[in-house]
């Protein structure tokens, strides 16, 4: 199974453009994968809905990340 990750903003700087992962079945452990900073915010979505760290994936799905922008 393989998932494509696609991401924006300063994630950029830390993901490789439309990066393939196999074997991953939920959003989760694609994450956690990425080897992302553990306080880094995000907004995650999977073929353009919502999603959260438990939501399954399956074979050619698309994982889009945005990180959370704050200010204030």
């Amino acid at each position: 199974m393989s998932v494509t990750v696609r991401v924006a903003g300063a994630l950029k700087e830390r993901v490789a453009p439309d990066l393939t992962l196999e074997g991953v079945s939920t959003v989760g452990e694609a994450v956690t994968r990425l080897d992302l900073p553990a306080d880094m915010g995000l907004v995650i979505m999977v073929n353009g809905k919502l999603a959260h760290w438990q939501t399954t994936l399956a074979d050619g799905d698309v994982l889009h990340l945005t990180p959370v922008i704050g200010g204030g």
